[in-house]
C-alpha cells in the first residue's frame, strides 16, 4: 500500500477501537444510570486506562515498532484491564473481539496465537459468571476448539501473505536503489571517459603538435636572418620546415582519429579487432599478427568493451612511441577468464611510464581491467609485452 492509504487505514482502526470502547462504556453507564457507585467509576477509569495506553503505544508511538515482550506486556495489561471491566459489566466482554484484529496484524504467531486462545478463554469464562463450565460435553469442546483452529489458520495465511508481500516489496525496493546506483555508476564512467578522452587530447596535442610549431616558430625566425646572407642554407631550412608542417599534419590527423574510434556497438571482437588490427597495419605499414578466439563473441559486454578499449589504446601507443616494425595481438578465452596479449619489438617503455604526470593511458588501461576485477601486467624488455586478464564471470 501507499503511505497515505495505510495512514488511513490505520486512522479507521484507531476510530473503530477507542469509539467502541467509548461506546461500550456509554451503554454501561446508561443501563446502570439511577444506581451508579464503584463499579460504574472503575469502569470509567479502565476505559481511560485503555485509551491512553492504545494511544501512547499504538497511534502515537515514535518507536515503533515495539519489541515484541513489550507489545506482548501491553496485551497482558488489555486483556486483564477488559476481563476485570467484562467482570464488572458482561457488556464489556465484546471490547475483547477488537483484541483479535489488533494481535493479528502488530503481533507474530508466535505471540498471536497464544493471545487469541487467552481471549477465548475470557470469554468462555465470562459466559460461565468466570466459573469453570461444568455442563459441557466433548462435542461443545470440540465446535469451539474447530472454530478457533479455523481462525487461526485464517490468520496464518492471511499472515503468510502479507510477509510474502513485504520481502517482495523489499526486494522491489533493493532492485530499484541498485538500478539507480549502477544508472550513477554508468554516468561517472561516461563522464569519466570523456575526461580522459580531453587530457589524451590535450596531452597528443601538446606532445607532437605543440612542439612542432614551437619548432617552426624557431626555423621561421632562423630564415628571416639567413635569407639574406646565406639564400641556399635558408632554402633548406624551408624544406625542413615544409617536412616538419607534413609531419605536423599527419600527427593531427592522427589525434582526430584517436577521438573519433567508435565503441564495439554491438560489434563481434571477433569482427571488430581483426578489422581494428588491420587499418592499424595501413596506417602505419607495421606488420601486424591477429588472432582472435571465436568464443570471445560470448562474453559479457562489459568485458568486450574493455578489451576493445585497450586494444584500441596499445596499438595507439606502439604506434605513437614504440618504433616498432612488429605487432602480435591474441586473444585466449579460458573456463573461468579471458587473456589479451599484445606484444611489440620496439623500444619498450620509458622507466615510469605509467605514473609519469599528464600521461594517463596506461593508468586508464589499468583502471578499467581492475574496475572488472582483471588483472594488467605490461613488461618492457626486448618490445613491450602488455597481458590483461579479466574474469569471465
Amino acid at each position: 500500500m501507499r503511505a497515505g492509504l495505510i495512514e488511513r487505514w490505520l486512522l479507521v482502526w484507531h476510530v473503530i477501537y477507542i469509539g467502541g470502547l467509548i461506546i461500550t462504556l456509554g451503554i454501561s453507564l446508561w443501563r446502570t444510570r439511577d444506581n451508579w457507585g464503584w463499579r460504574e467509576l472503575a469502569l470509567v477509569a479502565i476505559v481511560a486506562i485503555l485509551v491512553v495506553l492504545y494511544l501512547r503505544v499504538v497511534a502515537f508511538s515514535k518507536r515503533w515498532p515495539h519489541p515484541n515482550w513489550f507489545i506482548a506486556l501491553y496485551y497482558v495489561v488489555v486483556i486483564c484491564l477488559l476481563a476485570f471491566a467484562a467482570w464488572l459489566n458482561p457488556v464489556f466482554i465484546w471490547t475483547t473481539g477488537m483484541l483479535f484484529g489488533q494481535m493479528f496484524g502488530i503481533l507474530p504467531p508466535a505471540l498471536a496465537i497464544p493471545g487469541a486462545i487467552i481471549l477465548v478463554l475470557v470469554w468462555i469464562f465470562q459466559f460461565n459468571d468466570f466459573r469453570l463450565p461444568t455442563n459441557w460435553n466433548f462435542t461443545d469442546a470440540l465446535i469451539i476448539a474447530g472454530q478457533l483452529g479455523m481462525i487461526l489458520l485464517l490468520y496464518l495465511y492471511i499472515y503468510h501473505l502479507i510477509r510474502t508481500s513485504q520481502e517482495r516489496a523489499l526486494l522491489v525496493n533493493e532492485l530499484r536503489a541498485a538500478q539507480a546506483q549502477l544508472e550513477h555508476a554508468r554516468e561517472q564512467e561516461v563522464e569519466l571517459a570523456a575526461l580522459r578522452e580531453r587530457e589524451r587530447m590535450a596531452r597528443d596535442l601538446h606532445d607532437g603538435l605543440g612542439h612542432s610549431l614551437v619548432a617552426l616558430s624557431m626555423q621561421l625566425e632562423a630564415v628571416q636572418r639567413l635569407y639574406p646572407v646565406d639564400p641556399e642554407r635558408a632554402s633548406v631550412q624551408v624544406d625542413e620546415m615544409k617536412r616538419l608542417t607534413r609531419d605536423s599534419m599527419a600527427l593531427l590527423r592522427q589525434t582526430l582519429e584517436g577521438l573519433r574510434l567508435p565503441g564495439l556497438d554491438g560489434q563481434a571482437l571477433t569482427t571488430a579487432l581483426p578489422r581494428l588490427c588491420a587499418d592499424f597495419s595501413t596506417r602505419t605499414g607495421l606488420s601486424v599478427q591477429c588472432e582472435v578466439d571465436p568464443a570471445t563473441d560470448n562474453l559479457r559486454p562489459a568485458v568486450s568493451e574493455t578489451l576493445w578499449r585497450i586494444s584500441q589504446e596499445a596499438l595507439a601507443n606502439i604506434e605513437r612511441h614504440a618504433q616498432a616494425s612488429v605487432v602480435a595481438l591474441r586473444l585466449r578465452v579460458m573456463p573461468d577468464a579471458v587473456f589479451l596479449y599484445i606484444n611489440d619489438d620496439g623500444i619498450g617503455l620509458p622507466p615510469g611510464a605509467e605514473t609519469r604526470p599528464g600521461h594517463y593511458g596506461l593508468r586508464g588501461m589499468r583502471e578499467r581491467v581492475e574496475g572488472l576485477g582483471g588483472t594488467l601486467n605490461i613488461e618492457s624488455e626486448n618490445g613491450t609485452r602488455l597481458t590483461a586478464r579479466l574474469p569471465r564471470a
